[in-house]
């Protein structure tokens, strides 16, 4: 039995397609931004983005992430989206 992927072309061409016209439209934006799916945050960690975020750190050459309770005196760089609200903090490595 095939099931259909959760996340991707395959699950959603549709939205892929209008994202690929977009990247089209703006090569350079599209150069520094990735679509990734959720299903590991929202299904199996059961992440609650409304009052948690993750915080990102670069460590022995791994990415590693930690999901926190929002605090909005937390001045990391935001660098993940979802609806338009700041889900991923990081720490830059190049600061």
């Amino acid at each position: 039995m095939t099931t259909k992927p959760a996340c991707g072309p395959q699950s959603d061409p549709e939205f892929f397609e209008a994202l690929n016209k977009l990247f089209d439209q703006y090569p350079e934006a599209a150069d520094k931004y990735a679509i990734k799916c959720m299903t590991l945050e929202l299904d199996y960690l059961k992440i609650d983005f409304r009052r948690q975020e993750g915080i990102a750190r670069v460590e022995d050459g791994r990415i590693i992430t930690e999901f926190v309770d929002r605090d909005p005196t937390r001045s990391q760089d935001c660098c993940g989206w979802h609806h338009g609200e700041c889900i991923l903090k990081c720490d830059p490595p190049w600061v």
